[in-house]
């Protein structure tokens, strides 16, 4: 806007709500929501090459994720500098209505910074509207100032935010939601006191969803359990994600698939890994008595499902399979599997879909607070009723599974990471976060990443070969500082071994 067009801007609340309702629309783009996981052991992609080399660490200081990420959060910063150097411009609003507004960008802001330090660590440090001359001067900030800077913005937020809004404003950020999102942060960062503390004081105010796969469903969008979310709305504002995710037969084409390994993440029914014998695991028959989650988010062979038109249809992933099996088109999945949890029967064009996306829920708080006792050494049977045996309970697992298997620290540590990758796959790059933050990336992202069992090579037990990774722990914890950035701003330093 030209300076005068600023001067008039700022004059009422619907002034203030268009801008805002700008911010809220950079807290994450649709592409970085799902194409992050490819990133990860759970899926890969096959036409996002950008991606792709990010997983395979075949990356440099020029890919161009590593670089739009940079140049995105930090517009998005600017405008939310922007905002909140303006909102006391506001005359026609009240102080209650200010205050609620504020807390809202200072919330987005430390989302951003929150993602900025995970990525690339030492960041600048941007509060204020500056000037381009002043941002080819930029140095990197300490993570750790940083990290504190987020907490007290969090913190404002919280004292600030709302606990409800009235109906035409749903979805927007919410006391509890900031709660929830700084439980998060303290647990990223090892701080388990105050991630618990914060995520215990959530408990009782929502509920799990009754049904894990309904969850996702766009007439359940105002559930209990969804704290906070990416809005979405048919025709107005809508993304493309299900083209990448649904089946050549449906329309789609498969540019986002499971791999073998998260399958085989997923328990049998009783609670036990494929791997165990108490599990009765039949490898010739993969997909039957296993954690009901695995349905609800994967499209696998012989799988019945509802097309757009209501019907039943049969999906066939096997080699030979006409139009779905394994690479029987370039359309056509590359891993034996599609995703079926976000697959939105109303989407306009089968593809362009209203359906929001979820950032945080109930279930991770829970999970969360799990995590934290866990490792803080005090997880109990009541906390595991609460947390993770109320989550399988949803689920639809039974027996052995719901029984608190005892205080064995190391146990209940790949019990609660297992329970974060399966009940929150696919969705917002959580699993991407968490193998960094574990340090286990050097583990699951060396060697090759595995579709169905065909049995056309001895090798791998047959399971075909997709897409051959390497992490380096020296360097691929953090992403480089763009070149782009540092070609016009040669003060910010890089990475190590970058």
């Amino acid at each position: 806007m030209d300076s005068q067009s600023e001067l008039n801007y700022w004059d009422t609340e619907e002034d203030a709500q268009i801008f805002l309702n700008s911010i809220y629309a950079d807290l994450m783009s649709a592409q970085d929501y799902l194409y992050f996981n490819a990133l990860s052991d759970d899926a890969y992609t096959k036409a996002m090459e950008q991606y792709r080399n990010i997983a395979s660490g075949s990356y440099g200081t020029a890919n161009g994720v590593v670089a739009g990420v940079w140049s995105g959060r930090y517009e998005a910063i600017r405008r939310t500098n922007i905002f909140l150097n303006n909102i006391n411009e506001v005359a026609e609003i009240t102080e209650d209505q200010r205050t609620a507004l504020t807390a809202q960008a200072r919330f987005v802001r430390a989302w951003h910074y929150f993602n900025l330090i995970e990525l690339y660590g030492d960041v600048p440090l941007i509060t204020d509207e500056i000037s381009i001359e002043e941002s080819l001067t930029l140095e990197r900030d300490d993570s750790g100032a940083i990290l504190a800077f987020i907490y007290d913005e969090l913190s404002s937020a919280i004292n600030g935010l709302p606990s409800n809004y009235p109906a035409d404003q749903r979805g927007r950020i919410t006391k509890d939601a900031a709660i929830a999102f700084k439980s998060r942060v303290h647990l990223y960062n090892g701080e388990y006191e105050m991630a618990a503390t914060l995520a215990e004081g959530l408990l009782g105010d929502y509920s799990l969803f009754p049904s894990y796969a309904d969850l996702f469903k766009t007439e359940n969008e105002s559930a209990n359990e969804i704290l906070l979310s990416l809005q979405y709305i048919p025709t107005f504002r809508e993304h493309n994600n299900q083209y990448s995710l649904i089946p050549p037969s449906l329309g789609g084409y498969a540019n986002f698939s499971p791999l073998q390994e998260l399958v085989d993440a997923y328990p049998t029914i009783n609670g036990y890994g494929i791997d165990q014998p108490e599990a009765n695991y039949d490898e010739s028959n993969p997909y039957q008595n296993r954690d009901p989650r695995l349905s609800a988010t994967i499209i696998h062979d012989e799988y019945t499902m509802k097309d757009f038109e209501g019907n039943d249809i049969v999906i066939g992933t096997s080699p030979g399979d006409e139009p779905d099996g394994l690479n029987f088109s370039s359309n056509s999945t590359p891993t034996g599997y599609y995703v079926h949890k976000f697959y939105d029967p109303m989407a306009r064009n089968q593809v362009n879909s209203g359906l929001n996306l979820i950032l945080i829920r109930y279930a991770e708080v829970l999970l969360n607070l799990a995590e934290a006792k866990i490792e803080l050494g005090t997880f109990s049977q009541a906390d595991w009723d609460a947390t993770i045996g109320a989550i399988r309970a949803r689920a639809g697992l039974q027996g052995d599974a719901l029984v608190f298997p005892g205080n064995d620290q190391n146990l209940l540590r790949g019990i609660v990471r297992n329970e974060r990758r399966i009940e929150l796959a696919f969705e917002a790059g959580h699993r991407f976060f968490d193998i960094r933050r574990w340090e286990i990336a050097e583990e699951v992202l060396n060697g090759w990443a595995h579709g169905i069992k065909t049995d056309d090579s001895i090798v791998d037990d047959g399971y075909i070969r997709v897409d051959e990774r390497s992490f380096d722990p020296a360097k691929h914890y953090l992403w480089p500082i763009p070149l782009s950035e540092r070609d016009i701003n040669d003060n910010l330093t890089q990475n190590p071994n970058w």
